[in-house]
């Protein structure tokens, strides 16, 4: 009993933590705003702030999954894929059946069952998640392009273009989608009990075995939950494009991994982490590639400085660990 009382103490402390240290993340998306209206007039104008929110949208959704995955000491290298079998599946469907609803849930379903594939092979075949979800990339993009023979499937129901061009109360519908999506993950994950198990499991699983923690169960759980968000960001980016691409989501995994480590999830020790975080760092990642693109910086020259950006997350988070011990 002191044991779990212990456990539960030490999460709790940590979930604090982190909500603290995420300061450091917001003052370096002040930095970098501050940094690129000084460089253009339209950076921050609403018109553009508006399209960075957009913009980051299908990657913060994508990356809130991912931090579940980090914090459980898991990694998911499969998204980018998982997002384009789910869209080409569900948009097959709408195009059948005509039903965008029905489309939408056996988006959701599927994105959830093969996340749960993922956390099967880990958890229970006791497999390293990097092989595992490297396996899986390959399988769910091949099979993307098999299913829709290489081609863009087009002529969805109008409704799911609405999510794109649609607002409420000023706001943008898929605005909106992320702000829902990462109230729920916060509640998830620091109010709920399921929370305190994944921080417990990511910190030390023994530890949290010997507390009453079914640890291969939460595992599951978390790429569960990866696949549910990832086939939301599908679903988001569908109504973007207004159609399925087998090809989409390439690298995503990379971006979703970029803002969580951004945003002070830890992928060198397991329990550390913050879904807010998490989302000022999708913020940022877009705001600087929007930024980036207003000043007219080449594309190759983007992805250096991104490539930059994440050694030095990455350096941060050596660095926190170092001095929290």
């Amino acid at each position: 009993m002191e044991l779990v009382q212990h456990e539960r103490r030490t999460i709790g402390f940590r979930i604090k933590k982190q909500l603290l240290g995420g300061l450091g993340t917001f003052i370096g998306l002040f930095l970098l705003l501050a940094i690129f209206s000084m460089l253009s007039d339209v950076f921050l104008s609403a018109g553009n702030l508006q399209n960075i929110l957009i913009q980051s949208a299908t990657n913060a959704i994508i990356a809130a999954g991912m931090t579940f995955v980090i914090i459980a000491g898991q990694i998911d290298l499969s998204v980018g894929s998982l997002l384009a079998l789910t869209s080409i599946i569900s948009a097959q469907i709408m195009l059948d059946t005509g039903s965008l609803a029905l489309g939408i849930v056996c988006a959701l379903a599927l994105g959830t069952l093969l996340g749960a594939l993922n956390g099967f092979f880990v958890a229970y075949m006791g497999l390293p998640a990097f092989i595992v979800t490297l396996a899986t990339m390959w399988l769910f993009r091949g099979s993307a392009y098999v299913l829709s023979k290489g081609q863009a499937i087009v002529g969805l129901p109008e409704g799911l273009r609405v999510l794109a061009t649609g607002s409420f109360l000023g706001i943008p519908n898929i605005v909106w989608v992320m702000i829902v999506t990462y109230v729920a993950c916060y509640f998830v994950l620091t109010r709920l009990t399921i929370g305190r198990k994944i921080y417990a499991t990511g910190d030390n699983q023994e530890s949290a075995r010997l507390s009453g923690i079914h640890v291969k169960a939460v595992q599951v759980l978390v790429f569960s939950l990866s696949g549910f968000l990832t086939s939301i960001g599908a679903i988001v980016l569908m109504s973007r494009l207004n159609s399925a691409q087998p090809v989409a989501g390439t690298s995503f995994e990379l971006t979703a991994i970029a803002a969580a480590v951004i945003g002070g999830t830890s992928l060198t020790k397991g329990g550390v982490g913050g879904i807010v975080g998490t989302l000022v760092g999708a913020v940022f990642i877009a705001s600087l590639m929007n930024g980036l693109v207003i000043i007219n910086v080449s594309s190759f020259w983007q992805q250096v400085i991104m490539g930059i950006v994440i050694l030095i997350a990455v350096a941060i988070d050596k660095y926190r660990k170092k001095i929290s011990k």
